[in-house]
């Protein structure tokens, strides 16, 4: 909230139509023990009057946007003993293990912020029958 304002997007439940967009406005910095919860609070427009007062919508609150970011299913993040590493697939379809820098997971995708470049094809399945140098085929 420093750098700019946090996009808020109200989802009302059972309806098909586009998220309501918003602004977070207020975070309350006290902590209810018994939830373990903290309140925030958004301020939307409501042009087409979409939402009423006292509806429970669902709610997403973008915290960052990355662009340019090289992102891999989080399956194929391993953890070694030197840390975590993907196994590359190489032109000659080997494999190579490569050390790698994770950033942020969201759902079941992983940011890798160091190690790997853009259009380099990862491992997700199997794994554990791998090595450097072993051969392997691409499912589609």
């Amino acid at each position: 909230m420093a750098t700019s304002k946090l996009e808020v997007d109200a989802l009302v439940p059972n309806h098909s139509a586009q998220p309501i967009k918003g602004e977070l406005t207020f975070v309350d910095n006290t902590l209810d023990t018994t939830t373990r919860t903290i309140q925030l609070k958004a301020t939307f427009s409501n042009t087409q009057g979409q939402l009423s007062s006292g509806e429970f919508v669902d709610v997403v609150l973008k915290l960052a946007q990355l662009s340019n970011a090289i992102v891999v299913p989080s399956q194929a993040l391993q953890t070694g003993q030197n840390g975590q590493y993907v196994y590359v697939v190489k032109s000659d379809k080997t494999v190579a293990a490569r050390p790698v820098k994770a950033g942020d997971t969201l759902g079941n995708e992983t940011v890798i912020n160091q190690g790997l470049q853009p259009g380099e094809q990862v491992v997700t399945d199997g794994q554990f029958n791998l090595a450097p140098g072993v051969s392997v085929a691409i499912k589609q």
